[in-house]
Parts: structure tokens; C-alpha cells; sequence
């Protein structure tokens, strides 16, 4: 079952209970992609799971989310019987095709809509400037159309998009549709770029 922006809520919310339940200590989670584009209302289309991007200490440090914890997983699949979502609703895939989460730029980590369910739960979404940086690597890395949509809905300035392509480039070596480039300055409107990244 695809996740809207009511059951959304109604998941991140359930699952801080379920997590207080089960007197889980604190977790803080990063999360990017659709739902944390959804979450803040910059989409409106439904999306199949919640990306966790990483996991954040007290401090605010920077923790892979890969492999998920137990008893988080063990939540997530109480979540998911209750509300009727697919068992891997919560996934922790994106932690995995980042594994230097410390490449990215400071301004990322600043840049974050934080929220608190319950006692025991807070999330962090991605903002607008930190997934169209991740939204270009996705678009540039597999072929699924919702990235290009997701990234014309963004709409990131001939700057941002300039700014995030490089970022991409300069730390993302192994692209596996780099030829796109090209698509992908058209596709947002922004030719005139092109090139600039020729070669």
C-alpha cells in the first residue's frame, strides 16, 4: 500500500508509540527522498516507502542507518500490520548508496525540518536544498522518472542546479547515467549549462 500524506503521519506518529511501548531509548532519524517531500508538503503524489537517510546521535553526529536496528525494525513491522503498509514501509536502503554521509556539505545538515513523535522518535527531513542535491545523484544514477518530476517540482535555479550538479560530480565518481546530463539540464530548463559540463 502507497503512503499519502494522512497515513504518513498516522505511521510516524504510531511508531513513536509503539517505540515508547516498548521502551525503545530515543532514535532520530534522517529521512529523505518522496516521503520527506511529502511530510513537507513540497509533493502531493503518494510514495511506496520512507528513505532513512542516516541515524543521529544525541549530539546531532552523523550514524549509517544500515543495518537497522532491531527493535526498530521490530516496531516498523508492528506499524506496518497495524496501519496495512508494505513490510518494508521504513528502509534503510538510501544509507547504503551514501556511505560517506560525511561528504555532504555542511549547509545539508543545517538545512533540516526536525519534528518530534513522542518521547522516543525524531525526525529529520531532508529540506528543499538538500534533496535537490540528492535528487540529482538519484536522477543521474538510475533510471526512474519520479526523480526528474521530483526535481522539476523543486525547481532548483540555474545556481542551485550548477551548484548541486558539480557537488554530485566532484563526489559521486560512479555515475551510472552520466550521459543524461544533458536530458537532465533540459529537462529543468536550464540548456544553457550544458556546456559547462561537457567533457
Amino acid at each position: 500500500m502507497e503512503m499519502n500524506q494522512q497515513n504518513l503521519e498516522q505511521a510516524f506518529q504510531l511508531l513513536g508509540k509503539v517505540l515508547t511501548a516498548r521502551k525503545a531509548s530515543g532514535f532520530w532519524l534522517v529521512v529523505c527522498g518522496g516521503s520527506a517531500l511529502l511530510a513537507q508538503e513540497i509533493i502531493s503524489r503518494s510514495t511506496e516507502d520512507v528513505d532513512i537517510l542516516d541515524m543521529r546521535d544525541g549530539e546531532g553526529g552523523v550514524d549509517a542507518a544500515f543495518p537497522m536496528p532491531p527493535i526498530l525494525k521490530e516496531a516498523a513491522a508492528a506499524v506496518a500490520d497495524e496501519l496495512k503498509l508494505g513490510g518494508n514501509w521504513l528502509n534503510n536502503a538510501a544509507s547504503m548508496h551514501f556511505p560517506d554521509l560525511h561528504s555532504l556539505p555542511a549547509s545539508f545538515w543545517q538545512d533540516l525540518d526536525t519534528r518530534d513523535y513522542g518521547d522516543d522518535l525524531k525526525i529529520s527531513f531532508v529540506a528543499r536544498a538538500g534533496q535537490i542535491q540528492l535528487k540529482m545523484y538519484a536522477a543521474l544514477n538510475r533510471a526512474k522518472p519520479r526523480d526528474l518530476d521530483d526535481l522539476r517540482i523543486l525547481a532548483p535555479t540555474s545556481e542551485e542546479t550548477a551548484a548541486s550538479l558539480r557537488w554530485v560530480l566532484d563526489h559521486r565518481t560512479v555515475l551510472s547515467h552520466r550521459d543524461k546530463i544533458p536530458d537532465l539540464l533540459h529537462h529543468l530548463g536550464h540548456a544553457h549549462l550544458i556546456p559547462t559540463f561537457e567533457g
